[in-house]
């Protein structure tokens, strides 16, 4: 398998390489002497570059489990923090020594080689009859051979990135990609693609209504006009039932269902966790919509997925656009609201997005005096954000209903926390050994949290909805989409008030907006992408599409315990995936259920174009109350 990642990979190399050999190569064969030399110092000082990208690109793997694509462009647009993680959380020191010593025999490699063309080149004979003739064929050859490698062959179209998909190992098809070519693509798709495969493989009205049908449930009623093509009326919730005054949702970053213990993991991360889940509803099939951090972010809030292309919907122009999301709803119904986080609002234009999307106030790194911890890197604890949070809760208390956002961050790398911990340290010997002190101290922090709020006046009024942003990616892989990027815990909790529950169906970010609606009693129309999970109409095993960050087109549709996943280049391939314990895995079902993989790819097609063309054409809002 790994000799065939070489294998397969070696088409990628030579295309990089004849990009290069043409950009900077070329120009030797033609300059004059002084032209010559700043080539070639051009061509050492790319070389060294590409070289330092190399030794960088085992590192980015290693946190996101991809080769460089985008999200590169988008941490570079914030140097200060991105800089500082690095330094503070990698061998930088070590890497770089390594680097100046690679650059070092590249430039002994390349003085040798020039030392040796120009002798050769002195022994020529000058008289040689058509020696421009010769060069000049030669030199359109080498040219010709060049583009026909920078293409990946001689295959009518040119080399992609899904090329190098060849087995069902995900580590196996990322070796062979080049992380120089997917860095590359990545620019390009950036600036010109078109997503023209997601947008044109159903009429637009057969979509549009399949959509409808996945998102429309039996008691629901039809409101869709040509601007508000899905809007829809819930049916009004059952009388006499307990209705939350406040709502509070807490986004807990790479909170991995894979390593929470109520859903049997054996780890013992997250006993506060754990200890909530028992008096709450807890989700067991849940999922972030996507990868990142702002992806779960958009996707809670305003009820819309991660769509190819979209995955940075927040700093984009269609992302100021009204959606049918929790605060603009609320909003409407009088709730004051807060946004708390650990770090700088500016970072993925939080505050930017939110303040546009019912968010009143926003209380960042800079808000916090006199912390208990502050790191260097991204901002104040979770247990700072927490205190901070209880506080303003109290006061909101007494006026208006609220609703309270608390995004939080000390369970990323490069992990600083608090010294000494508040529990005895985990030590793995491994890269997973921040990881879990991480999540145990995300998890500490969320128990100090509840401790104290449980003694507030707002506590019994209050709905709590408790999620992880995303997960991270962890053996096993679980269908080639590393489920456990995507899978977290989601926990209603309102003890006293939601009778304690287990279920098992599927469940995405987008659903919450929705939920919590249906919880309150409100029945205002909506454009939600998701649906009201506790509504009685709802008698499916549930769906959720899910995409990872950066450039890849892949999008995965799941149905109960089966997964559909889809790229431009690829069949569409259905797994019977299992999430917990020593049984998670994943089976291919492709060939033995070609009916559900044609349903599933129509309706998973039908979301995705739907969901791009009503964003782009700005129908995704609410009409007037």
């Amino acid at each position: 398998m790994i000799a065939k990642s070489f294998l397969v990979g070696l088409r990628f190399d030579l295309a990089v390489s004849a990009y290069l050999i043409i950009l900077l190569t070329l120009p030797l064969l033609m300059l004059p002497a002084r032209g010559k030399l700043w080539s070639r110092r051009l061509f050492l000082v790319v070389f060294s570059l590409l070289l330092l990208l190399g030794v960088a690109e085992a590192e980015f793997y290693r946190e996101f489990s991809v080769r460089f694509n985008n999200l590169v462009f988008e941490y570079l647009k914030h140097p200060d923090i991105v800089s500082g993680m690095i330094w503070d959380g990698y061998p930088v020191v070590r890497y770089l020594a390594a680097w100046a010593t690679l650059t070092g025999l590249l430039l002994v490699a390349e003085s040798w080689w020039w030392r040796r063309c120009m002798q050769t080149s002195g022994t020529a004979p000058t008289s040689w009859p058509h020696r421009r003739l010769v060069r000049g064929m030669s030199s359109a050859l080498v040219l010709i051979l060049l583009i026909f490698a920078s293409r990946g062959g001689l295959s009518s179209e040119p080399l992609r990135w899904g090329d190098a998909f060849f087995s069902e190992t995900t580590f196996a098809n990322h070796l062979a990609l080049n992380g120089m070519f997917t860095l590359g693509r990545s620019a390009w798709d950036t600036i010109y693609s078109k997503h023209s495969f997601w947008v044109s493989r159903q009429p637009e009205a057969e979509a549009l209504t399949l959509t409808n049908s996945m998102l429309q449930l039996s008691t629901d009623t039809s409101l869709a006009t040509a601007d508000y093509p899905l809007l829809r009326r819930p049916a009004s919730p059952p009388t006499g039932q307990w209705r939350p005054q406040n709502v509070v949702v807490i986004l807990m970053e790479s909170f991995a269902g894979r390593y929470c213990g109520a859903l049997c993991d054996k780890h013992q991360l997250t006993p506060e966790f754990d200890r909530l889940a028992k008096d709450g509803i807890l989700f067991t099939r849940a999922f972030a919509n996507g990868t990142h951090t702002h992806q779960g972010v958009y996707a809670t809030l305003t009820s819309f997925p991660n769509l190819p292309g979209y995955e940075f919907l927040m700093k984009m122009m269609e992302a100021s656009q009204e959606f049918s999301g929790l605060p603009t709803l609320l909003e409407r119904h009088g709730f004051q609201s807060v946004f708390l986080y650990n770090g700088l609002f500016s970072w993925d234009n939080k505050e930017g997005f939110f303040r546009n999307h019912g968010i009143d106030r926003f209380i960042g790194t800079e808000d916090y005096h006199n912390p208990v911890f502050r790191d260097p890197v991204w901002g104040v604890s979770d247990l700072d954000v927490y205190q901070r949070a209880n506080e303003e809760f109290k006061t909101m208390a007494g006026d208006k209903p609220f609703l309270g956002v608390i995004l939080t961050l000390s369970n990323h790398s490069p992990f600083n926390l608090p010294d000494p911990l508040p529990f005895p340290r985990i030590v793995t010997g491994d890269h997973l050994e921040g990881r879990f002190n991480g999540m145990r101290y995300a998890d500490w922090a969320l128990g100090e949290f509840f401790r104290q709020a449980s003694q507030e006046e707002y506590f019994k009024d209050t709905l709590f909805v408790i999620t992880g942003d995303h997960g991270f990616a962890v053996p096993p892989n679980i269908t080639p989409m590393s489920l456990a990027r995507f899978n977290v815990p989601l926990l209603f909790y309102a003890p006293g008030q939601l009778a304690p529950q287990r279920r098992d169906t599927v469940a995405s970010q987008v659903d919450i907006g929705p939920s919590v609606m249906g919880l309150l009693g409100v029945d205002d129309p909506t454009q939600a992408w998701g649906r009201n999970l506790f509504s009685p109409a709802l008698q499916d095993a549930g769906f959720a599409v899910i995409k990872p960050s950066g450039s890849e087109e892949v999008v995965a549709l799941i149905e109960g315990d089966r997964l559909l996943m889809l790229d431009p280049k690829s069949p569409p391939k259905l797994y019977r995936y299992a999430l917990d314990g020593p049984s998670a895995d994943a089976l291919d079902e492709t060939a033995s259920d070609p009916q559900r993989v044609q349903r599933m790819e129509k309706r998973l097609l039908a979301y995705v174009q739907t969901g791009i063309l009503t964003l782009r054409i700005r129908h995704l809002g609410l009409p007037s109350p």
